[in-house]
């Protein structure tokens, strides 16, 4: 059995036209994505668990009672949780905790628009099946943005009172090319997670 994560990242220009793309296997799950995969798996809150949040707050990872724990379901212009964009080429290392430079939500100088999560049920193509999630992003802030990295930020729980939820950065890629999107453009991110027999 292989687990495989693969991005693609395509720009386009204002009338639709595909002016970049890249297509590459990613090796970027962080830290706290097999911390969740732990917690979802054995049910317990262990509060010895700590992670760290994309505001750099660290506390108790749990199971919770809302399942919240991997949603990235995120609407029109929430630049805090689902796939997000960012402009940092620093490289990846599995204690990231967030995007090396996250492109805000908004449109003004160095914005960029975030569209709804797109997630789509696994797929099952002998000897695949794979999980496709996308998210489209406009450049409507008058300059030319170059996006440099991707990545996944998902909900979490904690374990102790107050239960409330808060987000952490699960994937993190750097673009071998970065990507040149100009304005009136976008770009779109997909991630696609793979298990093959």
């Amino acid at each position: 059995m292989r687990r495989e994560l693969w991005y693609k990242a395509t720009v386009r220009d204002r009338n639709g036209k595909v002016l970049s793309q890249e297509e590459k296997k990613s090796r970027s799950f962080l830290g706290l994505w097999n911390k969740m995969i732990w917690t979802q798996m054995t049910g317990a809150s262990y509060p010895a668990l700590m992670v760290t949040d994309i505001n750099g707050i660290s506390w108790p990872l749990g199971v919770g009672t809302s399942g919240n724990n991997f949603r990235m379901n995120a609407g029109v212009e929430n630049a805090a949780m689902g796939i997000v964009i960012g402009t940092s080429n620093t490289p990846v290392a599995i204690s990231d905790y967030r995007m090396g430079a996250l492109i805000a939500q908004g449109f003004g100088a160095g914005q960029m628009d975030y569209m709804a999560m797109v997630i789509n049920a696994s797929v099952v193509a002998d000897p695949n099946c794979d999980f496709f999630v996308s998210r489209q992003m406009a450049n409507n802030s008058g300059g030319l943005i170059t996006v440099r990295e991707s990545g996944i930020y998902v909900m979490m729980e904690r374990s102790l009172s107050p239960f409330t939820a808060a987000y952490g950065c699960g994937v993190r890629d750097v673009f071998g090319t970065p990507q040149d999107v100009p304005d009136g453009g976008g770009i779109t991110i997909e991630y696609t997670l793979r298990v093959t027999e």
